[in-house]
Formats: structure tokens, C-alpha cells, sequence
């Protein structure tokens, strides 16, 4: 069920493998509803009642001309703080190294500013963290997720699988993560842009979950993405993000942003789309 609605505000180490078994068979039962917050762009604050999970949300520096949304200076200093709807924080969680996804200095920022938070960075991001001056007792917080197979770690109930899923051709490494809370979970894509074959090699066959959260252009108008996105995912809700903050001349065929939106949702059974900062809904 989605219920919308707005809240007041290692050293490096690899994972270990896990069997395809072990993998689909984590929680999938579950007791309570986790809120699902919008951050900007394609950040996410999955919230429980006791831990919560930001993928692709912390962020401070504009490096694309305003092309994507950055949070707020209010949402990012109550991320940096462990303040606000961040008071549980547990991990931060990064798809790809691309500036609208993961932000070196806004990572080090927060490791130096609080504790207790673990951070999942694909591998190919370390050198950015160095390169901006983290030191190695801080990287001791940091876990390098390898390009390929498939791992899990957990903490304080917490439960987080990585796969591979390609960005496309000559882009970054891209990690999709199942993040599992109070034993609702969600799968986040990042960008996604690859084939139903790459998917299966990486282990996601009708992978179960509660939120399927992706780019809203995967599948738009296309047959072929949209059957594989059917056939990787058993999924009950599908999120829509990573929208532009000003419409893009090509939606105007389609009527605008509105008209994008409407569209997109109408072709799935169960759609959300939240633009909104701090807005959120609840997934059960």
C-alpha cells in the first residue's frame, strides 16, 4: 500500500558473494509501514522506526548547471547533523559516481560531523574520496562495492543486497541495492540503462520488492526495457524519479513534465511519482 503524505521536518572491504538462493530468500514478510522520503533528484531517505537508509541523496555541489536538484540547505545540513527526519541514520548508499548521485565532499562532510553512520560507495569512488582527503581511519567507515558480484551486509536490522546494473556504455560502475527495513524492501537502480540479459547475469529474476525505485525514462515507450524491467523485478509499487527541475524540450510532445508523468504512471499498475522535498509515503 502507498499512503502519501509530508513529514515535519572499512578500511575498504569487498562483500561476500552470495548464492541466488540466500539472496531471494531474505525477509519478505513485514509488520509495519517504512516511509519512503523524497530528497532531490534520485535521493531517497528509506525510514524505519528505529534506522534509516539514503541512497543517492547526499549531495552539496552543483556540478551540472541546475539541470538536476540538489537538497535544500535546511535538508542538507539536518543529513550532515543526523537531525530531522535523519535522527536514525544507518547508511548512505551510493549507485554511481556521477555528481547528481554522490557527492565526495558532502560524504566527508558528514563522516567528520557525525558517527555511527556507514556509507556504501561503488569501488570506482574511492579514489574521488581521496582525491578530496579523506584519511584512511575515515575510509574505515566506508565499504567498496565491487563491480560484479552480487553482496549483503546488515546493521541494526537493516539489510542491504547489492547487484550490478549497468549504467550503459562508457558510463561508471552502477550498483542497484535492495534495502530492506522493518522487512519492507526496496530496490533502487540507479541509473539504470542495460537488457533483461544483463539483469539475469547479475542475479535479478523477479527479484521480490515492495518499491521498485528507478529513472522514470527506463521503459518509457519502450517494449523491450519495459519487459525486462517485468521480468527482473516481482515488484508491487514502481517510484518514478530522477526528474528534471524545469521540463525538457522533448516532453512538450507529451504535454509537458504533467503530461510525462501522467503517462508513465498510467502504464503501470500501481505508479508514484514525488517531486516534492521532504515528501513522503508510506510502503507497506
Amino acid at each position: 500500500m502507498v499512503s502519501p503524505h509530508r513529514k515535519t521536518a572499512t578500511s575498504v572491504k569487498r562483500f561476500w558473494r552470495l548464492g541466488s538462493v540466500l539472496v531471494l530468500g531474505l525477509v519478505t514478510s513485514h509488520a509495519s509501514a517504512v516511509e519512503l522520503c523524497h530528497v532531490a533528484n534520485a535521493g531517497w531517505l528509506i525510514k524505519g522506526n528505529n534506522a534509516s537508509v539514503v541512497i543517492d541523496g547526499l549531495m552539496q555541489e552543483d556540478q551540472y548547471e541546475g539541470r538536476f536538484a540538489l537538497p535544500s540547505e535546511k535538508m542538507l545540513g539536518d543529513m550532515i547533523d543526523k537531525t530531522g527526519l535523519f535522527e536514525d541514520l544507518t547508511y548512505v548508499l551510493s549507485t554511481h559516481r556521477h555528481g547528481d548521485h554522490f557527492d565526495p565532499k558532502a560524504t566527508i562532510r558528514q563522516i567528520r560531523n557525525t558517527s555511527g553512520v556507514h556509507y556504501g560507495v561503488p569501488a570506482d569512488a574511492i579514489a574521488t574520496l581521496a582525491a578530496n582527503g579523506l584519511t584512511e581511519v575515515e575510509l574505515e567507515r566506508v565499504t567498496a562495492i565491487a563491480d560484479g558480484p552480487q553482496s549483503t551486509f546488515d546493521k541494526d536490522g537493516v539489510v542491504v543486497q547489492t547487484f550490478d546494473v549497468d549504467h550503459g556504455p562508457n558510463q561508471p560502475q552502477n550498483v542497484g541495492y535492495r534495502v530492506t527495513v522493518d522487512g519492507v524492501s526496496f530496490f533502487h537502480t540507479g541509473d539504470i540503462n542495460t537488457s533483461r540479459a544483463q539483469l539475469a547475469s547479475a542475479g535479478i529474476n523477479s527479484l521480490p520488492v515492495n518499491a521498485l525505485i528507478m529513472p522514470f525514462w527506463y521503459g518509457f515507450q519502450n517494449p523491450e526495457q519495459r519487459a525486462a524491467i517485468d521480468a527482473s523485478w516481482d515488484y508491487e509499487t514502481v517510484v518514478l524519479t530522477h526528474f528534471n527541475p524545469e521540463p525538457q524540450p522533448w516532453m512538450q510532445r507529451f504535454g509537458g513534465m504533467d503530461g510525462v508523468q501522467a503517462s508513465i504512471k498510467e502504464s503501470f499498475e500501481k505508479a508514484l511519482v514525488v517531486t516534492e522535498e521532504g515528501k513522503c509515503a508510506s510502503i507497506d
